[in-house]
């Protein structure tokens, strides 16, 4: 990231860092991004790496033999497979695969927390940040899959909260339930930093994209976003439907309020986001959760 980006994250980089353990980049990121930076790369090397990981390799194939490619043929070879879909859209796919094998082992709810729930949350986020991206020209030069990502990711911090400061994080949920008052507050107020940080610093120890980082950050907050406002504003909009349709990120804490701006920000008015709700429905009734 840019001097000029990484300037307004060095405190809550330092802060998370030094209060929260924040887990490593999975082996299989760390491969792909060495084997892709050389010039010579071939899909057969790229499917070395691929083929190592089982969850990477699996989801590889599904993808590309998804409605989304409309192939004729079944592809059952990796190097195949990473051919037709070409190195960027296998880094996202194994970045999805990694992120479920990292953070997706079900576990069985605790109080205000229920995993089920929170993947649930996360899938319809990026189902939403996708069709709403589409269907807007603001983001026409954004991969879509891209947006997915962004909103798959957007509440990973609570699951680090969950694992490395379990009691801390279950205290300031129920606090969060009891007072009325939306996470983020109560999380500032418990840690000095929110799940929107914690989420934003991974993506930076991760070295995910800049907007990805930042659009995390940002989420509760777009209007104060300096850097990337609209894709900020994208999954703020689209953790805010998710909420809506009684798919909440964690269990009796209230929903925060909804930015006024969002929808000047991503170029859709409230009529043409209504419009896109069934399509969105449908697409995350339609998408495999990770278990």
């Amino acid at each position: 990231m840019s001097q000029q980006s990484t300037g307004p994250s060095t405190t809550i980089l330092g802060l998370v860092n030094s209060t929260i353990e924040l887990p490593t980049m999975p082996e299989v990121l760390l491969k792909l991004n060495e084997v892709m930076a050389r010039s010579d790369a071939s899909a057969a090397d790229v499917a070395k790496v691929v083929g190592a990981d089982p969850a990477v390799a699996t989801n590889v194939l599904r993808i590309v033999n998804s409605a989304y490619y409309g192939l004729q043929v079944r592809v059952s070879a990796v190097t195949l497979a990473i051919s037709v879909m070409g190195f960027n859209m296998t880094k996202k796919v194994a970045l999805k695969a990694a992120v479920f094998s990292a953070f997706g082992k079900r576990r069985e709810k605790i109080q205000h927390f229920d995993p089920a729930v929170f993947w649930k949350h996360a899938v319809f986020t990026g189902v939403a940040a996708r069709a709403l991206a589409q269907a807007s020209t603001v983001f026409a030069d954004m991969h879509p899959e891209d947006t997915y990502i962004a909103g798959l990711l957007h509440d990973i911090g609570k699951i680090i909260l969950m694992e490395k400061a379990a009691p801390r994080y279950l205290a300031m949920l129920r606090k969060s339930v009891q007072q009325g008052r939306p996470e983020v507050e109560v999380e500032a107020e418990d840690f000095g930093f929110t799940h929107a940080d914690v989420g934003s610093v991974l993506a930076i120890k991760w070295s995910l994209p800049e907007d990805l980082a930042i659009a995390i950050r940002y989420h509760h907050a777009p209007s104060k976003d300096p850097f990337h406002r609209s894709l900020s504003s994208l999954i703020h909009l689209a953790d805010h439907l998710a909420w809506l349709g009684s798919t909440p990120s964690t269990v009796g804490t209230p929903m925060g309020a909804l930015d006024p701006e969002v929808h000047a920000q991503i170029g859709l008015d409230p009529a043409q986001v209504e419009a896109l709700l069934p399509q969105i429905q449908a697409d995350f009734a339609a998408s495999e959760l990770p278990w």
